[in-house]
C-alpha cells in the first residue's frame, strides 16, 4: 500500500503534522509520498489531505479521477469533511491499515456546450462583477427534470450536492441536507423576488440553469473555482455523476459533528 500525501502548505502546523503523519505510517510499514500534481496520484491507493476543506476541494479532482479515497485530517477552522483531527494522527493510520470505513459522498457533474466540470459542493451561476455596475443583476430561468420552475432576477443561484448544503448554499438560506439524501438544492443568490425559495429535488433529475438574453454578464463556478464566463443565452446542465467520492469516515454522529463546527465556525467570527 501507498499513501499520497497532500499539504496545503501555506499552514506550517500542515507541514508539521504531515511529517509526523509520514513517519507513523512508516513506522507502521505503510510506504507514501508527497503528491501535488494529479498525476502524482496514479499510483497511490489512499490520499491523505492535511488542511482545511478548501485544500480537500483541490484534490478532490484526482481522487475522482483514480477512484482513490481520501483521508481527510483536519487543520482548517471547519473540517466538515474531516475524518480526524491534526492531533489524532495514530488514528488515522490505524484507520488506513485496516481498511476503514468509506463514506460515499454524491458528485455533481456539470456540463456547458463541450465543456464538462465535476463538484463536490456546489456549481454556481453568477453575475460578473468587475466592470459591471450594481444596478445590474443575472436574469436565469430554472428548469428541473424539464419541468420549468421560475425566472430567477438575482445576484446568481446555487445547486449543491449534499455535501455542498453545508458551505455557500447554507450562508445564502438553503437547508442542510445530511450526506446520504439523494437530492441537491437550488438555492437563489440574493433574490430581487420574494417568493424564490431554496427548492430540494431529487439528484436524479437535470437541471438547468440558462441565462437569459436581456441579462448581466454571468460567469460559472464550480466548487468556488471560476471555469468559464457564460453568454447569454448559454445553458449549464447539472446532474448526478454516476461516479462517486469515497472518504475515510469516523463513527461520529453527523448531527453532533455538525453542531460542534458550526460552533467552533461561529467562535472565528
Amino acid at each position: 500500500m501507498k499513501v499520497g500525501i497532500f499539504i496545503n502548505t501555506t499552514k506550517s502546523e500542515a507541514n508539521t503534522t504531515a511529517s509526523a503523519f509520514g513517519k507513523a505510517l512508516l513506522d507502521s510499514g505503510i510506504d507514501y509520498k508527497i503528491v501535488n500534481l494529479k498525476e502524482d496520484c496514479k499510483d497511490v491507493d489512499v490520499i491523505a489531505v492535511f488542511g482545511g476543506d478548501g485544500t480537500i476541494l483541490r484534490v478532490v479532482e484526482y481522487a475522482f479521477e483514480y477512484d482513490i479515497p481520501i483521508m481527510a485530517v483536519n487543520i482548517g477552522t471547519v473540517g466538515f469533511l474531516s475524518c480526524v483531527e491534526a492531533n489524532e494522527l495514530e488514528k488515522a493510520v490505524e484507520i488506513i491499515k485496516n481498511g476503514g470505513e468509506f463514506d460515499k459522498r454524491s458528485v455533481m457533474k456539470v456540463v456547458v456546450g463541450d465543456n464538462k466540470y465535476y463538484a463536490l459542493n456546489e456549481a454556481l451561476v453568477q453575475r460578473c462583477t468587475q466592470g459591471v455596475s450594481m444596478n445590474e443583476v443575472a436574469k436565469l430561468s430554472l428548469t428541473i427534470g424539464n419541468c420549468f420552475v421560475d425566472k430567477l432576477f438575482a445576484d446568481g443561484i446555487i445547486v449543491s450536492t449534499p455535501t455542498g448544503s453545508t458551505a455557500y448554499s447554507l450562508s445564502c438560506g438553503g437547508s442542510i441536507m445530511t450526506p446520504d439524501i439523494n437530492a441537491f438544492i437550488a438555492t437563489p443568490v440574493c433574490s430581487h423576488s420574494l417568493h424564490s425559495r431554496p427548492i430540494v429535488y431529487s439528484d436524479g433529475n437535470v437541471a438547468k440553469v440558462k441565462v437569459l438574453e436581456n441579462s448581466s454578464k454571468c460567469a460559472l463556478y464550480v466548487d468556488g473555482k471560476f471555469v468559464k464566463n457564460l453568454k447569454n443565452t448559454e445553458t449549464v446542465e447539472i446532474s448526478r455523476s454516476r461516479k462517486m467520492i469515497k472518504f475515510y469516515k469516523t463513527q461520529d454522529n453527523f448531527f453532533e459533528k455538525l453542531l460542534i463546527k458550526l460552533n467552533k465556525w461561529s467562535e472565528t467570527k
